[in-house]
């Protein structure tokens, strides 16, 4: 049962990232460069559908995937959300999700909800995490400015490989998560975008870089993670060609379960 008297502890995510009315308030502190956080956005555009899903009178379905289009920064200040329903099926939904900044459209996106299918499995032998540090044993380094971009210092991350401009060819591995509250499907899409790229572990100076496109998937309730716990982070370089990178990423939790699966289309600025 839930206490409307005392109520969890919500993310500072939860209030950053929450568009109503059309209308998004961005907030100053979420940085990556000129516009907010690639998460950030990938929060908003996520609360927006599921806002859109709940007022439309029907059951609300988890969160399935969602799949975005940025080819704009989002600056801080008033931007604009437009959500429209694609399809409603008998076990789905599918909403369009834009979003435009200084009326200049920067975000394309589309979200997918689905009814539980329980008893539709396939046995299959799932996916093991990678076998590496417990979280406890690595040390929490908070990073913010003027050392990284602003949005980092809303995170918190115990790095065990993959640090930027070390000229590695490790993956990037870390233990991470935001500072408390409760798991919702928006907080857990939008963290597997924290992390800096693995083309920054390649090089040795600094290289501007930006996520083009951005496709994930839910593969857990939210709800069952414990919001005390940590989750694991891997991201690996999959190809590299004509300025454009593509990279896998994953969140896992510490018992070995695949939360999230993330591939990104990366574009490296000259």
């Amino acid at each position: 049962m839930v206490s409307l008297t005392n109520p969890p502890p919500r993310y500072a995510l939860a209030d950053a990232a929450d568009p109503a009315n059309g209308r998004w308030e961005v907030p100053d502190g979420w940085q990556q460069g000129r516009g907010a956080w690639g998460g950030l956005v990938v929060a908003a555009i996520v609360r927006a559908a599921s806002q859109a899903e709940a007022s439309a009178g029907f059951p609300q379905r988890p969160v399935r995937s969602v799949s975005a289009q940025i080819v704009a920064p989002v600056l801080a200040g008033e931007a604009q959300v437009m959500v429209d329903e694609v399809r409603r099926g008998s076990s789905t939904a599918t909403w369009t999700v834009t979003i435009a900044s200084e009326n200049i459209g920067a975000v394309h996106a589309t979200v997918v909800f689905g009814d539980d299918r329980t008893g539709a499995d396939i046995a299959h032998e799932p996916p093991r995490a990678l076998q590496t540090l417990p979280w406890a044993d690595v040390e929490a380094v908070d990073i913010g400015p003027p050392l990284g971009p602003p949005f980092l210092q809303h995170l918190r991350m115990r790095p065990i490989s993959g640090l930027p401009y070390s000229g590695s060819p490790d993956d990037i591995v870390m233990w991470l998560s935001y500072p408390e509250g409760a798991w919702d499907a928006a907080a857990m899409l939008a963290l597997v975008d924290g992390p800096w790229p693995v083309p920054l572990v390649r090089i040795s100076q600094g290289r501007p870089m930006a996520t083009l496109s951005f496709m994930a998937t839910a593969l857990i309730d939210p709800a069952d993670l414990d919001p005390t716990l940590p989750l694991l982070f891997r991201s690996e370089l999959l190809g590299i060609h004509a300025g454009y990178a593509t990279e896998r990423r994953q969140l896992w939790t510490p018992d070995g379960r695949l939360a999230v699966e993330n591939l990104q289309l990366i574009t490296i600025i000259k």
